[in-house]
């Protein structure tokens, strides 16, 4: 176990090595903006979230990876949308809850008319590039906390990627809440976690912590280090199979818990409103 006086020494060591992470970052996200801007001057060139953007939510500057990455989970959603029953357009309101700058939902561009499909986000520049770039989703910026700007019982269908992967326990259970209500009776939710397959990559003390409880959250670089920009309560969370079933079955039916259901990374929960 890890003691306060250990934790003293580890700190400076570990604000340097995330010192060495900015520089770096900057380093590469000039190199990024660059090869961007020259892109931008092809006749044939298609619009796609800047590399600040593009890392924000996908965690990498390549923006190639962030097209592949996006039509992988945009796959997954229907493939799990399959295991219900339901082709993803034969719902008719369809949210991303988190959906940054447009990666996975801006792969439904073939929805037909019976079907609309919304997004929402605490970040207002992602928003915005969404709302410029995507005319055919209606996006909208929410708070940190609920509610969200929908009336109750308004979606069919609600898919969160990599969310809950970042929330505490507080904001957890305040976004299920606010999730059921949005949802129509018999909606179909899909979220992720961070399961068995991230928690087998942690070190062993926190291995102990999450089993012993069911839940981690886990604080890293914060204010001007935090690379991602993001609020600083947007940290890493980690559940395992059990605590979802016990904690979120206050909320949702647990249809289905796949692990490495989405990307082969995180954990896919299959989610009914009833």
């Amino acid at each position: 176990m890890i003691n306060r006086q250990s934790l003293k020494a580890i700190k400076p060591i570990y604000t340097l090595y995330n010192l060495y992470k900015y520089l770096v970052f900057h380093m590469n996200l000039a190199k990024a903006r660059y090869y961007d801007w020259k892109d931008s001057q092809n006749p044939a060139y298609i619009p796609v979230p800047p590399a600040r953007l593009r890392h924000r939510v996908h965690g990498s500057l390549d923006k190639e990876s962030f097209l592949r990455t996006g039509g992988i989970l945009a796959q997954n959603i229907r493939d799990l949308c399959a295991m219900v029953g339901r082709d993803i357009y034969s719902f008719e309101h369809i949210l991303d809850f988190g959906c940054g700058s447009g990666r996975v939902i801006s792969n439904f561009y073939d929805i037909p008319e019976s079907c609309r499909l919304y997004g929402t986000d605490i970040d207002s520049e992602l928003v915005s590039w969404c709302k410029k770039y995507l005319p055919h989703i209606r996006c909208s910026t929410n708070g940190y906390k609920p509610p969200l700007p929908f009336a109750p019982n308004t979606f069919d269908l609600i898919y969160a990627i990599s969310v809950f992967t970042h929330l505490d326990e507080e904001f957890q259970h305040a976004w299920l809440g606010e999730l059921r209500r949005i949802a129509k009776p018999g909606a179909t939710i899909i979220l992720t976690v961070h399961g068995e397959y991230c928690i087998n990559e942690l070190a062993s003390s926190y291995r102990k912590q999450i089993h012993s409880h069911g839940f981690l959250f886990v604080t890293r670089a914060t204010g001007r280090l935090k690379l991602d920009r993001l609020p600083d309560f947007y940290q890493t969370a980690y559940h395992t199979q059990e605590y979802v079933r016990r904690e979120w079955s206050a909320y949702f039916d647990v249809v289905h818990y796949l692990e490495r259901g989405i990307n082969n990374h995180q954990d896919a929960v299959i989610l009914k409103k009833l």
